[in-house]
């Protein structure tokens, strides 16, 4: 890893409206990428829910999908989270592998998704783990 990329755009927030954020990290080649991403979610879903939610929405979003693992994991400094490992095929018929985590973390859900061709996935999952293993989610900053 070469440092930490710290998120730099803030905006005053409009009473009612609410903020989603993401960042993505994008390979050189082009072939592989990670995007983190929060929302603000009910106070009464539960980060099982948001995990379950996420499923049913590749399982109806994603022709050919299919899940090649699901399971609880600890993420995001310790916090107690899931991790979905997957595989689909888009209308071009590249088959795409990805692992997708999530939490919820004071009413805001993180997702964090790698994505690669399914033949090039291998050869970048030391640096999607390593990616997701330093994510960070500063929910104090928020007012």
């Amino acid at each position: 890893m070469s440092g930490p990329f710290i998120a730099s755009l803030r905006a005053e927030l409009p009473e009612g409206w609410f903020a989603k954020e993401s960042i993505t990290f994008l390979a050189p080649d082009g072939q592989g990428n990670v995007i983190a991403s929060t929302e603000p979610l009910d106070p009464s879903i539960t980060g099982t829910r948001y995990a379950e939610v996420q499923g049913e929405l590749l399982r109806r979003e994603f022709p050919h999908y299919q899940e090649l693992w699901f399971g609880p994991m600890l993420m995001l400094g310790g916090h107690s989270g899931y991790r979905r490992d997957f595989s689909w095929a888009p209308p071009d018929g590249v088959r795409v592998r990805q692992v997708q985590m999530y939490a919820v973390i004071d009413g805001r859900g993180i997702t964090c998704t790698a994505t690669a061709p399914e033949n090039q996935f291998d050869r970048m999952a030391e640096v999607f783990s390593g990616i997701q293993a330093s994510l960070e989610c500063d929910h104090h900053r928020r007012a």
